[in-house]
């Protein structure tokens, strides 16, 4: 089985009003286009040409959801559960009675989301908690720096001293994370350092969207990330993470388990954010994908419920009789591009459109000119 498949942007604040439409010639809203899901998920399942949507023809949930998705501004300093954390969650908060509609509803169903970013785009994230030694070093430069007043020195010093005793950087963080009605001076005078050091430039970006917020300190505890297009960055449960810009195709498992501690407007749960986060630092880098045939690319990472493959089609690059080893979702971002199976189904994809295709036919073939991203079980 080989269906097209659609769906509409979702107008989160956080989303851009131009990098879809521009990049794949979809239709402008007016409004923010944040992002657009191609899957099963409850949340927004993929639509059908007839008007029904892909879960109620397959019948199920697949284990992966593609995205394309669009930040204009900053993503909520967020960590996703693992697999036990999210069923304990999620049945926690059936027994407590809070509508999965609920503006306090942390986990809206019972499974992880490991998640994998593939830039389009330059693309800019923080992602993981730096070495100890750098952030005991900001925290020395803090302390020690002249050019602020006399309780900002004390307070950067005050945490300077947590970070050196056990489990110093949770205890950093809960001390942060704990001080969101005191931080409106702090972060003024942290933001003013941009003017003389480059390191606090992000921070003076934060403070002007979400002044006072714990976020914009929890920002320089994380790794500032460029993603080059082409280029991925994956995330696994427990990792601290927060997109800040640009335009990517995000494949992770079908979930949207998001527990957020800072840079947002939306429902802030410190506490249960600190039973999932993995309190290590990790060095996160790119990840470059590895040319399996020509013009094939794979992008290796840990996730079971998926991977990931971009296809580059020309007049000299066909690929005939691909054979993945579960269903999968295809997504045009470049071009034209045919897909035809093994049961003699044909469909072409345009910028912005996608496909789903069942196991029930072993194979399928690639021609045209274009690039597409190949999210499979």
């Amino acid at each position: 089985m080989l269906l097209k498949i659609t769906n509409q942007a979702r107008d989160y604040a956080w989303g851009s009003k131009t990098l879809i439409s521009d990049y794949f010639g979809i239709p402008a809203t007016g409004r923010p286009m944040a992002e657009i899901w191609f899957g099963t998920h409850d949340g927004s399942p993929a639509q059908l040409p007839d008007g029904g949507t892909l879960t109620q023809k397959i019948g199920r949930q697949l284990p992966f959801l593609m995205k394309i998705l669009a930040a204009d501004s900053p993503l909520s300093i967020q960590a996703h559960p693992n697999a036990e954390q999210a069923k304990e969650g999620f049945e926690r908060e059936n027994a407590l009675g809070i509508s999965l509609g609920s503006v306090n509803r942390n986990y809206k169903d019972d499974k992880h989301k490991p998640e994998l970013i593939v830039a389009l785009s330059d693309f800019e994230a923080l992602a993981g908690f730096k070495s100890l030694e750098e952030i005991k070093q900001l925290f020395t430069d803090l302390a020690d720096h002249q050019g602020v007043s006399v309780g900002f020195r004390t307070m950067s010093s005050n945490w300077l001293g947590l970070l050196s005793e056990a489990e110093g950087l949770k205890k950093l963080f809960a001390s942060i994370s704990g001080s969101r009605s005191n931080l409106d001076g702090y972060n003024a005078e942290l933001a003013s350092l941009a003017d003389g050091e480059a390191r606090f430039a992000l921070a003076e970006r934060l403070n002007l969207l979400y002044p006072g917020d714990t976020g914009v300190l929890l920002s320089l505890l994380l790794n500032h990330i460029y993603l080059e297009p082409g280029e991925a960055l994956f995330l696994d449960a427990g990792s601290p993470h927060a997109y800040i810009q640009g335009l990517g195709i995000e494949v992770m498992a079908s979930s949207d388990n998001v527990l957020r501690g800072g840079l947002t407007q939306k429902n802030i749960d410190v506490a249960e954010l600190e039973k999932v986060l993995v309190f290590e630092p990790a060095a996160l880098l790119p990840i470059h994908p590895k040319e399996i045939s020509k013009g094939l690319f794979h992008y290796e990472c840990a996730a079971e419920d998926f991977m990931v493959y971009r296809a580059e089609l020309s007049g000299s690059v066909v690929m005939a009789d691909l054979n993945l080893p579960g269903e999968s979702i295809v997504l045009c971002t470049a071009g034209e591009v045919a897909i035809s199976n093994s049961i003699d189904e044909r469909e072409v994809l345009r910028r912005g459109e996608a496909a789903y295709i069942a196991a029930d036919s072993s194979r399928f073939t690639l021609a045209g000119s274009g690039t597409v991203f190949i999210a499979t079980a």
